[in-house]
């Protein structure tokens, strides 16, 4: 059993960086970087989303999230704005140009999803996702406990 887990996160870590290369290859006509397409991609799904919403939705941290903003911004593909119901906050938009290649990435990730379940049946798909989010949430419950304990 031991050998068997030891192999889900090199599976998981294979698919990913497969799943990458993909992503880059398929989106190199955009000139941002390889994990910046993910930040684009939700954004574009939920215009006027917060940074820290972001941050919940990739499962990522507000450091992580901030470079990329910031990159994003910088490269003119999205802008912020101040939420007129809570000035401490900006929403974040897509720009002419982030609407120009809009279609472009959100239809790459549709095809990334296609790809991933093309071997699979739509329960055996089904199966997969509720799989994958039970780990992802005992994964995400321990960094929790983890980020309380180093604050203590």
């Amino acid at each position: 059993m031991s050998e068997f887990n030891g192999n889900i996160g090199k599976l998981n870590a294979a698919i990913y960086r497969n799943l990458q290369s993909i992503l880059n290859l398929k989106l190199q006509d955009v000139p941002i970087r390889g994990g910046q397409h993910d930040f684009l991609y939700v954004i574009s799904k939920s215009e006027g989303i917060t940074q820290k919403e972001l941050s919940q939705a990739l499962f990522v941290d507000k450091s992580t999230t901030a470079k990329a903003i910031k990159s994003l911004v910088s490269a003119g593909y999205i802008r912020k704005e101040t939420l007129s119901e809570d000035k401490r906050f900006a929403g974040l938009y897509l720009t002419e140009k982030g609407q120009g290649i809009k279609a472009h990435i959100q239809e790459t990730f549709l095809e990334a999803v296609d790809i991933v379940t093309r071997n699979l049946s739509e329960q055996e798909a089904e199966q997969a996702v509720l799989l994958l989010q039970t780990i992802l949430s005992g994964v995400v419950e321990e960094k929790m406990r983890l980020y309380k304990k180093m604050k203590k």
